[in-house]
């Protein structure tokens, strides 16, 4: 590949945007009011929101919007089958050699699109460009939200991703927002291509609205996990979820904690089903409590805790015990259900 890019191709190239959204219309019109303040000219750009078979006001929304936006913007509606399958079809709709993806639910910082068109013209060998994403309005975060947070890199979440367009493609067997983007850097590194963390490319991900069924279904989102290790089993194995504990590289940490403490739960309830006594019950105790507070302080970590009623608290202690149980049981389906998926060989 060339070192640099002609000056005469470089004002003739359009950057693609491409957003999924699925009933979504606020957060929606939220980024994309976002990417009207751009400091990038709106001609060097382009947005394609690629709607995932919304059923709320998502396309009388853009319509609107198109009418009084100055954005090169379109749209593409497919029927719902999740957000990977979406940004293949706004791929498709799109123009550009480098797709900039994003969520509906991010804000891009004003000099996201400036700042991706750099990196691209000045990384004309790398693969793809995973950008910071930042967890802001922390008052509105309970154990019941749902947020993104990508400040080290190596973690890969589409909601700010810049690759190029030949290797712009998710594997349609993913139906739910969880690990196709962590497939499609896995097959891009694969591939022999370099994934270059950029944290001058900012958005910001504010909090999901709280639900109390969100953390059981965030669980059984890792139904999926038996197709990216299928796929990808070394990288599964070594590299998924990582994270540096006293500078130990410990992959899987959330699965491992959840596994920990459900053994734990076994443990106290052999205890006092045959009424052990003694040194026993208070080593399994401990581990117990033990369990509970790690599990516990690891799904505080970003909540408002001093918004959280009686009723919050006792709905997350009792959802604390299932939750193990919830992954535990979607892992091994998953691991079943996609036992003859092929290992990754190539774009």
């Amino acid at each position: 590949m060339p070192d640099s890019i002609p000056e005469s191709k470089i004002k003739a190239e359009i950057f693609s945007i491409v957003i999924p959204s699925f009933n979504s219309a606020k957060l929606l019109l939220r980024c994309l009011e976002a990417l009207e303040k751009q400091v990038a000219q709106k001609s060097e750009f382009e947005v394609t929101v690629a709607d995932d078979g919304s059923t709320d006001e998502t396309v009388e929304m853009l319509a609107k919007f198109q009418l009084q936006t100055e954005l090169k913007l379109q749209w593409t509606t497919i029927p719902n089958s999740g957000p990977g399958n979406a940004r293949n079809a706004g791929v498709a709709k799109s123009s550009g050699s480098w797709i900039g993806f994003i969520d509906a639910d991010v804000i891009p910082h004003p000099d996201w699109v400036e700042t991706a068109i750099k990196l691209t013209r000045q990384n004309p060998d790398a693969g793809a460009f995973e950008g910071r994403t930042e967890v802001t309005q922390r008052n509105r975060a309970t154990p019941f939200t749902h947020q993104t947070e990508n400040i080290d890199g190596g973690r890969y979440p589409t909601c700010n991703f810049l690759v190029r367009r030949s290797l712009a493609h998710f594997h349609p067997a993913y139906r739910i927002p969880f690990r196709e983007d962590t497939d499609l850097a896995f097959s891009i590194l694969a591939s022999g291509f370099a994934i270059i963390f950029a944290p001058e490319l900012i958005v910001e991900h504010p909090p999901l609205s709280s639900s109390y069924s969100r953390p059981l279904i965030l669980a059984r989102r890792y139904y999926y996990d038996g197709l990216l290790a299928r796929r990808f089993p070394s990288r599964y194995q070594l590299e998924l979820d990582a994270h540096r504990i006293f500078g130990l590289k410990i992959p899987h940490l959330k699965r491992k904690l959840y596994a920990i403490f459900a053994l734990s739960q076994i443990i106290f309830i052999v205890m006092l089903l045959f009424g052990f006594s003694g040194s026993g019950f208070i080593l399994s105790l401990s581990a117990y409590f033990a369990g509970l507070v790690i599990t516990a302080g690891a799904s505080l970590r970003y909540a408002n805790l001093r918004d959280l009623s009686l009723k919050d608290w006792l709905v997350f202690v009792c959802q604390l015990h299932v939750l193990p149980w919830v992954m535990g049981f979607s892992l091994l389906r998953g691991w079943f259900d996609f036992r003859g998926e092929a290992e990754f060989s190539g774009v």
